[in-house]
């Protein structure tokens, strides 16, 4: 298969970003003209066009020099080391780190092997030259949260890395925001590295503007009993895609990933997930909670993909669903791809509206309509945060829903 010449003013201005590339980037750009933006004739796009919302998108990059708006308070409040990367630039407070942890500006990667299908994938590696690249030493327990904060403003296109590694026994927790009204086209990809017994606690909030377009990439790679928690929430955009690529690579690691995603108006969320399952003893336990009104979209998909080589795997996962309106709309695509003889897997989905029994025996006990709505959606939801470790956090999360529900 041969590249194919540009086909919108989008990928015309990002071919002209790659005159004078070096090899490897151009190999990458290639590889991304060869199969352009995903659409949903492709398995997997189906759901989630990015050819169609990026027909129209701005022929030209995000401004450069854009100031970030100020931090939420409740998150100010855990104290995080903040990073900010303001439409692709990455900003690293003086000092930020304590002993124990190297940081700085590095080069970008230059291949991934297991994302070599991914259009998106491919064009970040393209087009990004640098990234943010954090290394805990063993042992450490870094207690401040780490804060990356995305922040799109205005409109044009931006491409971000990050790179994360825990060496053995080191923990932390990382919560990463993606912020910024605009119809601005970001795209972030960041790799992690849990060595053997690490662990990370990762919390992803997804709260732009309603005209932005995002697409986000985290890959782990979980060495012998390293333990990765993920808590998600989103309130969607005009497309709003984050994907997981995890590998378990060594045994008696376990992994935890919950999302939720509360949608209204013609917003978009798609939580895409593969988790590799490449050795034995691997634990998985994976929920997620969408709730869609108006013309909201939800869309959920998961696979495991076990190899023979990962006997003895555990890994469960379950995707449910409410919709508030006759025109939301919800897809659910759960996977299982099993090689291995000796394992534990299952998976589900439902989708469905509020009981209204439910709501007529809330009524009768004094609360109102939207009362008895509003208690019955947060509850459904709140599964999703019982995995965050961080107090702060957890309660950062229910505060927004909590607001979301007031304009529910």
């Amino acid at each position: 298969m041969t590249a194919r010449a540009p086909s919108s003013p989008l990928e015309t201005a990002l071919a002209a970003r790659m005159r004078g590339a070096p090899p490897l980037r151009a190999n990458a750009f290639d590889a991304f003209l060869k199969r352009g933006f995903p659409h949903r004739r492709i398995e997997g796009w189906r759901w989630t066009d990015f050819n169609a919302a990026l027909r129209e998108a701005p022929g030209a990059p995000a401004a450069l020099h854009e100031t970030a708006p100020p931090l939420a308070a409740d998150l100010a409040g855990l104290k995080p080391i903040e990073i900010r990367i303001i439409n692709g630039r990455i900003d690293i407070p003086a000092a930020a780190f304590p002993a124990g942890v190297r940081y700085g500006i590095v080069d970008a990667v230059g291949t991934i092997p297991e994302l070599e299908t991914n259009p998106i994938a491919a064009l970040n590696v393209a087009m990004t030259k640098k990234a943010i690249g954090i290394e805990i030493a063993e042992g450490v327990a870094l207690a401040p949260p780490i804060l990356i904060r995305h922040i799109g403003k205005g409109d044009g296109f931006s491409f971000a890395q990050g790179l994360l590694r825990l060496c053995a026994g080191s923990s932390a927790t990382l919560i990463e925001t993606f912020e910024g009204e605009g119809a601005a086209f970001h795209s972030h990809l960041f790799h992690l590295v849990l060595k053997d017994d690490a662990r990370l606690d990762r919390a992803l909030l997804c709260e732009t503007g309603e005209r932005a377009i995002i697409h986000s990439i985290f890959a782990p790679k979980i060495e012998a009993r390293a333990r990765f928690t993920q808590a998600s929430l989103s309130f969607g955009s005009r497309l709003a895609r984050h994907e997981t690529h995890a590998h378990f690579v060594a045994p008696g690691a376990a992994v935890d990933l919950s999302s939720a995603a509360l949608l209204s108006d013609e917003r978009h969320s798609d939580f895409t997930s593969e988790i590799v399952f490449l050795a034995e003893g691997a634990t998985t336990r994976q929920r997620h909670k969408g709730v869609a009104k108006d013309k909201g979209r939800n869309v959920f998909q998961g696979k495991f993909r076990v190899e023979r080589s990962a006997q003895k795997t555990d890994a469960r996962m379950t995707a449910d669903a409410l919709l508030l309106s006759d025109t939301a709309e919800t897809n659910a695509k759960p996977e299982l791809e099993i090689y291995a003889d000796n394992v534990a897997c299952a998976h589900g989905s439902t989708a469905g509206a509020l009981d209204q029994n439910a709501i007529f025996y809330m009524r009768q006990r004094g609360l109102s309509d939207s009362e008895a709505r509003a208690m019955l959606i947060a509850a459904f939801v709140d599964s999703a945060f019982d995995s965050i470790q961080h107090p702060g956090i957890a309660q950062a999360f229910r505060k927004r829903v909590s607001k979301w529900l007031e304009g529910a």
